[in-house]
C-alpha cells in the first residue's frame, strides 16, 4: 500500500516518518488530517467558552443595581433596580435559587411563584437571612418585568427590604442593611447566566433522553417487524413448498383422468 504523505511548513512527510520538529520560531507539530481536525475543534471549543467567561464578566461590570423608587401599595418606597439579559422566567427562577442557597425555604416559607400569589404585583418573601447580616430578619419584595416589548428576553428586576411592617430600609436610613441588600442583588447577575445554562442543560439532557426512548422504541419495533418478517418468510416458504406438492398431485390426478379417458373410448 503506497505511504500516505503530509505537508508541513514546506516539509513533506510519510505516515511512516512523522515526527515532531524545530523550527526557528517555535515548536510545530504534524498530524493527519483527521487529527488536525479533532485539534481545531478542541481549539474552537476552547475560544468558545473563553469568549462566554469574557462576555459574562462584561456583563457584570456593567449591570449592577441602583437606587431608584417603586409604588407599592400607593405609595412610592425606596427600591433597588437590576437589568438583566435574561427572561422573567430565569429571573424568578434565579430568585428561588438564590433563597435556597442563603438557607430560606421559598417552597415552605413563601409565596410560591408557580401559584402566582403575589402583594401588588411584588413576590413577597418573610423572614430572609442574609449571611452578611447575621441573624437579623428581613422581608424581601422582588417584582420582576418584562424590560419593553422590543428586548423582550430582557428583565428588569426590583427589590424592596423591609425590617418587618413594611418598614423599607432606604439608602439614607440603614446604610449596611441597604448595602448588604445591594450586594445581595448584584449577586443575580452570574447566577441568572448559571441558571440559565443549566435550564438549557436540563432542556437538552431532556431532549436527548427523549430521542434515546424514541431509539428504544424504534428498536423494539424493529424486532417485532424482524420476527413478523421471519414469519412471513417462512409462511412464504411453506406456501411455495405446498404449490410444488399441490402441483404434483395435480399432474397426478392428471395423468389418472387421462386413463380413465382412454379406457373410455375402448
Amino acid at each position: 500500500m503506497k505511504d500516505a504523505t503530509y505537508s508541513c511548513n514546506s516539509v513533506t512527510l510519510t505516515r511512516s516518518n512523522m515526527r515532531t520538529f524545530e523550527s526557528s520560531q517555535n515548536r510545530l507539530y504534524c498530524w493527519s488530517p483527521r487529527s488536525a481536525t479533532i485539534f481545531i475543534k478542541i481549539k474552537m471549543k476552547k475560544q468558545y467558552m473563553l469568549i462566554m467567561a469574557l462576555t459574562t464578566s462584561m456583563i457584570t461590570a456593567r449591570a449592577q443595581s441602583s437606587n431608584t423608587t417603586i409604588q407599592y401599595n400607593k405609595s412610592m418606597q425606596p427600591a433597588l433596580v437590576l437589568e438583566l439579559p435574561n427572561t422573567t422566567n430565569d429571573v424568578e427562577g434565579t430568585i428561588l435559587e438564590k433563597l435556597k442557597q442563603i438557607g430560606y425555604n421559598p417552597e415552605t416559607q413563601g409565596h410560591l411563584f408557580w401559584k402566582k400569589n403575589k402583594t401588588d404585583g411584588f413576590y413577597v418573601f418573610n423572614n430572609v437571612v442574609l449571611p452578611s447580616l447575621s441573624t437579623q430578619k428581613l422581608d424581601m419584595y422582588f417584582k420582576v418585568v418584562k424590560k419593553n416589548n422590543e428586548e423582550k428576553n430582557n428583565s428588569t428586576l426590583y427589590l424592596l427590604v423591609s425590617s418587618g411592617n413594611e418598614n423599607f430600609a432606604s439608602p439614607d436610613g440603614d446604610t449596611t442593611l441597604w448595602n448588604s441588600s445591594k450586594m445581595f442583588l448584584n449577586s443575580f447577575i452570574e447566577k441568572t447566566t448559571a441558571y440559565n445554562l443549566e435550564q438549557n442543560i436540563i432542556a437538552q439532557e431532556n431532549t436527548v433522553k427523549y430521542s434515546q426512548r424514541k431509539l428504544a422504541t424504534l428498536q423494539k419495533e424493529e424486532k417485532a417487524l424482524a420476527e413478523k418478517i421471519k414469519k412471513y418468510q417462512d409462511d412464504l416458504a411453506d406456501n411455495r413448498n405446498n404449490q410444488k406438492d399441490q402441483q404434483q398431485d395435480i399432474e397426478n390426478q392428471q395423468k389418472l383422468l387421462e386413463s380413465l379417458i382412454v379406457k373410455r373410448k375402448e
